[in-house]
């Protein structure tokens, strides 16, 4: 079966969603996929190497045994592509690409491959995903985020560049779609998709909870101390509020699993949030599900001796409480190992809403 490359039109589209879930798919069918990133741009020291922070996701979520660096052969360090410039010799790139691949090749009835943004990518130390794709014979999905215009245009420049390279694309998954946008998108998209020459095989709707993120996460992004609640570092935050005002206000912008930011001195709003997490509500309307003290402001130790006693995690920061929010605002946390829930979620999602069997028709004619 022909490896599939797995590319986007930027950052963000969900790429690694589509992979986890047609990973869990392929494996209920009885395939055994192999799964690489060529070239990751985000990497992690794991096993004593710079690996792709998806390349981890995978090996530890799907339990593979092939070598992480086999899964990751290229990590884009600081100064790679400046080096690269100055010397421009892709042979060596290509030679550690194709020895990890056709190690999975040999282990593997098929290769799933993630490509790092647009078709483009890559481009500047010659290894584009376009030219990735080519080299190891790779058919190619093109995942987009959810709409009909601008989608179109993005997948129009990347059909161009792969078109260069003579490479198959099967086809364009549309994701993220919003409900209330989902029957329009779904219907007009694939006419509009077949006038720039491809086709549509998987419309998958917005699932908010793929984009919520822990207390935790939060914690090891920013390096916030961990004042309390380790056992709790989990909870999920699905709302952020800025706790700056009386008590009494700061409860109508609480809601479900709501992230609770304020100075480390509002002692009022430190025990409403203690209030909230052992109240009868706490599993029901209000929840806090979290908390950041800011501006350095530890309580005094009667207080912390109260937060030390609750399940509630809480946080330290010595950055003011504007800085922490401008933080927040934009910030997307990719799927971990232990995210159980979500990488579940991502099958269902695959298996309701993609044509998986056109893909498979495609890999092997």
């Amino acid at each position: 079966m022909k490896p599939l490359y797995i590319s986007a039109t930027g950052q963000d589209s969900g790429k690694t969603a589509v992979i986890c879930g047609l990973i869990q798919y392929l494996r209920n069918k009885g395939h055994d996929p192999g799964y690489c990133k060529p070239v990751g741009q985000r990497y992690v020291l794991y096993d004593n190497h710079s690996i792709d922070e998806d390349a981890v996701l995978a090996h530890q979520a799907f339990g593979f045994k092939d070598r992480p660096q086999d899964m990751s052969p290229i990590a884009v360090a600081e100064g790679f592509t400046a080096k690269f410039i100055m010397n421009p010799d892709v042979s060596s790139l290509e030679q550690q690409i194709n020895g990890s691949f056709n190690r999975l090749k040999e282990k593997h009835s098929m290769v799933i491959v993630e490509g790092t943004g647009h078709a483009g990518v890559g481009s500047c130390f010659g290894l584009s995903n376009a030219r990735v794709a080519q080299m190891l014979g790779a058919d190619v999905i093109i995942v987009a985020s959810g709409g009909i215009g601008k989608p179109i245009d993005e997948i129009a420049m990347s059909l161009a560049l792969f078109k260069q390279y003579n490479v198959n694309v099967i086809g364009v998954i549309l994701n993220k779609i919003y409900p209330q946008k989902y029957q329009k998108i779904s219907s007009i998209a694939p006419k509009g998709l077949e006038l720039i020459g491809t086709k549509l095989i998987g419309c998958i709707p917005f699932d908010s909870k793929l984009s919520f993120f822990s207390v935790g996460q939060v914690a090891d992004e920013f390096g916030y101390k961990v004042l309390s609640g380790n056992d709790s570092l989990t909870n999920t935050i699905e709302h952020t509020v800025v706790a700056a005002m009386e008590p009494q206000n700061v409860l109508h912008y609480i809601d479900k699993n709501t992230l609770i930011i304020t100075p480390g001195d509002r002692i009022d709003n430190i025990l409403l949030t203690l209030a909230l997490s052992e109240s009868t509500d706490y599993h029901d309307k209000l929840c806090s599900c979290g908390l950041i003290l800011t501006g350095g402001l530890q309580p005094d130790s009667t207080i912390l001796s109260l937060l030390l006693k609750s399940t509630i995690p809480v946080l330290l920061t010595d950055e003011d409480t504007f800085s922490v929010t401008a933080k927040m605002k934009d910030l997307h946390f990719k799927i971990r190992a232990n995210d159980r829930g979500k990488i579940a979620s991502t099958y269902e999602l695959l298996k309701d809403n993609v044509n998986v069997d056109l893909i498979l028709q495609n890999l092997t004619s």
